[in-house]
């Protein structure tokens, strides 16, 4: 299976100049943006996925786990969504690897439009799932906990992953992969997460 590994070009901006705070740099660079969008409808993203390997072309997924390291360490995700079908896709697009299994939740209140474009996105892809249940989620209530534990049973299916991370369709990586599995695997599978509990 050839594999595609995506790169970027930004044409007619300086990013060294943009990113030292040139202002002329970010005129243009604004004035540049003012004609293109990411967004689309979720209509738009329910046709483009019916053409999956199109779609994952298209949109520049990686389809190599890139590193033997990255291969032999794959991380579980779930991702809680209200909206923004465009949010999640760059989301997923950014930490998708085909070692890594990703199970999605699509909150109740959601539009059927929405949850049927992020359902056709999930089907491009062989480890990534929607919940098989869905839940009315309130910030902030128990009921955000119902899609994570969910989630985290259906991602108990697949014996191979080491961590299991949970995101929302609102956050965006700060770490490559490669950087995530450098750093968790130097917990050697411990958790980093602290207990309130008093023993």
């Amino acid at each position: 299976m050839k594999y595609f590994v995506p790169s970027r070009i930004v044409k007619g901006v300086n990013c060294g100049r943009l990113f030292a705070g040139d202002k002329n740099e970010i005129g243009l660079a604004r004035t540049l943006m003012k004609n293109y969008s990411v967004s689309k409808s979720p209509e738009e993203y329910i046709e483009d996925a019916k053409d999956c390997p199109s779609y994952i072309e298209k949109n520049m997924f990686i389809m190599s786990s890139l590193t033997d390291e990255e291969l032999n360490f794959p991380l579980a995700y779930s991702i809680l969504l209200y909206k923004d079908v465009s949010q999640f896709e760059i989301l997923l697009r950014a930490i998708y690897r085909p070692q890594n299994f990703y199970c999605v939740h699509v909150d109740l209140k959601s539009e059927k439009n929405i949850y049927d474009a992020v359902s056709g996105i999930a089907g491009c892809f062989d480890n990534v799932i929607m919940t098989s249940e869905r839940f009315n989620v309130s910030w902030g209530k128990y009921s955000i906990l119902e899609p994570e534990f969910s989630c985290m049973k259906q991602l108990l299916k697949y014996k191979k992953w080491k961590y299991f991370i949970n995101l929302t369709g609102q956050e965006y990586p700060l770490r490559t992969n490669a950087e995530l599995v450098k750093i968790l695997g130097a917990f050697n599978l411990a958790n980093d997460v602290e207990g309130t509990v008093k023993r």
